[in-house]
């Protein structure tokens, strides 16, 4: 396997997590099989999908390609966390984007509920 594909292989590996080939593979809308050909260096992704693996990973479709290519991370990636993470959140699609908010909002509520507790 060349470098380009083993990156490739790492990336969806990393991406999948500990979620089943199946329930990954459902999620990007591609088989089972899919899954395992990529992450097995046996096939590569189409445009569409490298993209959908891009936005996963926060990045866009280019910085995925330099990443394949030439094995450097993006420039964007930042030393804070919480650039990282601003920078991620920027990147995600409107429905992942709602989600995170009603996290944070839930979040910041109850820790204010909380806050202001302690203060009466």
């Amino acid at each position: 396997m060349n470098s380009k594909v083993e990156r490739l292989a790492k990336l969806v590996k990393e991406l999948r997590g500990s979620q089943s080939q199946h329930q990954f593979a459902k999620k990007i809308g591609v088989s089972r099989s899919s899954i395992t050909f990529w992450e097995s260096g046996q096939a590569w992704p189409d445009t569409e999908n490298i993209e959908k693996l891009a936005a996963l990973k926060g990045w866009s479709l280019s910085e995925l390609q330099m990443y394949l290519v030439q094995g450097d991370s993006p420039s964007g990636e930042l030393l804070y966390p919480v650039d990282q993470i601003l920078v991620a959140i920027r990147r995600l699609p409107s429905d992942a984007l709602a989600e995170v908010l009603n996290v944070g909002l839930e979040t910041l509520v109850s820790r204010t509920s909380a806050t202001q507790s302690s203060l009466d």
